[in-house]
């Protein structure tokens, strides 16, 4: 199938050779035999010019003697042989007359078309003229002056030439000498047909040496080319390689010998790539029993280090356990002892029998024993993670309500509340105790950061839509919150308040509620001319709440 492909496209190469040779050979031959052409035809014009020079005097003589006047016809007979004598004895008509290509030569005289044959005018009837007269004739017969014309076309060749009287008039005749060019034109195609021939033959030729040479130099090697690829491609690796001996020495022999070596360290590769690859498998396998025992060492190793947490966690727990109960112990250690305090102050009044001042102990000691209850509550806040109920929770009217609880403690201390910018219909799915817990322990936050700045003190809270959540935000005229308490400010038992003012478990508290409740706390420091912002945002679905009727608890 290959050695026919290449048959295939060794004959289009000769084909394509022979139809460029068979192309030029046209060519040359039509410049040729139109060069050719064209000379014999300015041959021909040229001698019957020079026929008709030399027939014209004894076309004169014809003419003259076929006049009726003989008196006439002896003088012009004698001017006749005078010029005759001064040609120096000019050879006789009927010898001047004989041509190698046919010629036809005619007298226009007296009005009548006479054929000239033999020296002598055949009579009009004998080959009469058919046909108009040539161009130019009647124009020569009225005047004498006029010179010969050439009349010429595809066909034939005509001379006119005008027969001179003698006696200076107008001429005696017009001489009409044509010759038809289908002899020439013959000629010319059999001479033509003779060089195509001739040219094809030679076209031939070189064709077939063509061929014989291709098929030696370029056909054979091709060959064994494609004989040694098909021999790869099975496998056959003893014939995939071209012999040395078939291997010609030129541009396609230096393809084949870089065809072998191609092949030759393709194989090499080969072999190598086969090698690394053995070599892979076994590191592969190596790296898999590696991996086998490394796996084995992590699983013991992690299950170690899950202990060495748990130890941890406990160790921290109880740290944490140790920390907690020392901040207890430091935090109801002072209202402990001033109902220890009032306690034994009121047992004195009472020992002594005076009652004036058993009252207010007892009330001191109420309010302290609720201070310890209360710091136990926001310990139990902090450390529970119970689930929080979701309902339709309406925010202004939550954050109205939360307000209203921390108003007498605002006026107490001269703040300002102000709600700001809060739509009516902003709700969100929240648990409500939660949510006032956090924003009145905000409130009440800004609220003493606010009063410990001077007038005018105000806290402001807002809440908007944001996308699909909420924000609320609670803004105070402070100072502001320092970078250093701002990175600690939700540290349990962090506070900068006086001892007994404040517990550090606030915000805490607010925060672990807020992650409770799917939302995020967020601080705005501030600085020395703008106060600290609280930002909680809140997931869940913004709803219109003109229907929401649920009830808000009295306190947090």
């Amino acid at each position: 199938m290959a050695q026919g492909t290449s048959k295939s496209l060794l004959g289009r190469v000769v084909l394509l050779i022979g139809l460029s040779l068979f192309t030029v050979e046209l060519a040359v031959l039509a410049v040729f035999t139109a060069f050719a052409y064209g000379e014999r035809v300015a041959d021909r014009h040229d001698k019957l010019d020079r026929f008709a020079t030399q027939i014209r005097e004894g076309v004169r003589a014809a003419v003259l003697h076929s006049r009726p006047d003989d008196a006439e016809i002896d003088a012009e007979l004698r001017e006749a042989m005078e010029r005759g004598e001064r040609a120096h004895s000019a050879p006789p008509a009927s010898h001047v007359a004989a041509t190698d290509f046919p010629v036809e030569v005619w007298v226009f005289v007296d009005g009548e078309a006479r054929s000239y044959r033999g020296g002598s005018l055949a009579p009009p009837l004998e080959a009469p003229w058919a046909g108009p007269w040539p161009a130019g004739v009647r124009e020569l017969s009225a005047s004498g002056d006029l010179p010969g014309r050439t009349l010429e076309d595809s066909e034939q060749i005509a001379r006119l030439e005008p027969i001179p009287s003698g006696d200076n008039g107008p001429p005696a005749g017009v001489l009409y000498v044509r010759t038809d060019l289908k002899d020439l034109r013959w000629d010319v195609l059999q001479g033509s047909l003779i060089a195509f021939a001739a040219g094809a033959i030679a076209v031939f030729v070189t064709a077939l040496v063509t061929l014989f040479y291709l098929r030696r130099a370029l056909l054979r090697p091709l060959s064994e080319m494609v004989r040694a690829d098909n021999a790869a491609r099975s496998g056959n690796h003893s014939r995939a390689v071209v012999p040395p001996g078939e291997i010609p020495d030129d541009e396609v022999g230096a393809i084949m010998r870089s065809r072998n070596r191609l092949y030759l360290n393709m194989i090499e590769a080969q072999q190598d790539l086969d090698r690394k690859n053995a070599l892979l498998a076994e590191q592969r396998e190596e790296l898999r029993v590696w991996g086998r025992r490394l796996e084995k060492l992590v699983g013991e190793k992690t299950e170690a280090l899950l202990q060495a947490r748990d130890r941890l966690h406990q160790t921290e727990k109880l740290a944490a356990v140790g920390r907690l109960a020392a901040n207890v112990a430091h935090e109801i250690n002072n209202p402990l002892a001033s109902i220890a305090g009032y306690a034994e102050a009121a047992r004195e009044d009472l020992k002594d029998g005076t009652s004036a001042d058993v009252e207010s102990a007892l009330g001191t000691i109420e309010e302290q024993a609720y201070r310890c209850k209360d710091i136990l509550k926001r310990l139990l806040g902090l450390a529970r993670a119970d689930a929080l109920d979701a309902e339709p929770v309406a925010l202004r009217s939550l954050i109205e309500a939360t307000l209203s609880l921390a108003e007498p403690r605002a006026e107490q201390r001269g703040v300002g509340l102000e709600l700001l910018e809060t739509p009516s219909d902003l709700g969100v799915e929240s648990d409500a105790g939660a949510l006032q817990q956090v924003v009145l322990n905000l409130v009440e936050n800004a609220i003493d950061a606010a009063a410990a700045n001077g007038q005018p003190a105000w806290v402001r809270v807002r809440a908007a839509a944001d996308g699909e959540r909420a924000t609320l935000e609670v803004s105070d005229s402070g100072q502001g919150i320092p970078p250093e308490i701002a990175a600690r400010v939700f540290d349990p038992f962090y506070t900068t308040k006086p001892i007994g003012r404040g517990t550090g478990l606030g915000l805490a508290i607010c925060q672990s509620l807020v992650e409770r409740l799917g939302g995020l706390l967020e601080l705005e420091p501030g600085d020395g001319d703008r106060g600290a912002t609280f930002r909680v945002t809140l997931p869940g679905r913004l709803f219109d709440t003109s229907a929401v009727q649920s009830a808000l608890p009295k306190s947090a």
